[in-house]
């Protein structure tokens, strides 16, 4: 089980180019909690993701976790967050195998062989990425929320190529983290069918 963890996003506002995005967004999210940020392309989900994380300025409003200002603590933020963006970051010129590995090396070779069986992928264990479909590579990124020990999981169009099959998979094991007390916070074009969560709406 994981502690207790407070993340309050207030009031806040991110400059993007010429626009002004997230329009004063707010919104409080702790342990045990699915927060689902939708809206049309262009309003700011990616955008949110990368302030959170330090990589891009605010212009105004506070994030805190566990009543720490980000501007403050943000490294103990990280130490608790694994990212998977709608990209893979891989490297696509190395394995299955040797990704999940770089990953996760502190992982056997044992329990890297389940989550790969789990996920249909244990036939392409030693396939460079660069030779994968879009949606096996997708499955390797996944792979990380299987080998991670973070409390706080920020993912960006995880669905993103996968199968019904694989999708209801995903909805099992994000049910499994906010229920040992981890955070989830995702952002996605689709409907949470199975799962309860807190919905936040942008606008563009």
């Amino acid at each position: 089980m994981h502690s207790v963890a407070t993340l309050t996003i207030s009031d806040l506002w991110v400059e993007r180019g010429e626009s002004d995005l997230l329009n004063g967004l707010s919104f409080s999210a702790r342990s045990g909690d699915l927060v689902h940020i939708t809206g049309a392309n262009g309003a700011g989900k990616s955008t949110f993701f990368k302030a959170l994380l330090g990589l891009l300025p605010i212009l105004s409003g506070s994030m805190t976790f566990n009543g720490e200002s980000l501007a403050q603590g943000r490294h103990r933020f990280l130490n608790n967050v694994l990212y998977i963006a709608h990209s893979a970051g891989l490297n696509s010129a190395l394995s299955v195998l040797e990704n999940l590995r770089w990953y996760a090396p502190d992982c056997t070779q044992d329990k890297i062989e389940q989550v790969l069986t789990r996920l249909s992928l244990a036939a392409f264990s030693e396939t460079q990425l660069q030779a994968l479909s879009a949606g096996q590579v997708r499955r390797v990124a996944l792979a990380r929320l299987w080998l991670s020990e973070k409390q706080i999981w920020l993912l960006d169009e995880p669905f993103t190529a996968l199968d019904q099959t694989l999708i209801g998979l995903l909805e099992e094991k994000m049910a499994a983290h906010v229920a040992s007390g981890g955070m989830i916070i995702l952002a996605s074009h689709l409907p949470l069918a199975n799962l309860p969560y807190l919905q936040v709406e942008l606008s563009p």
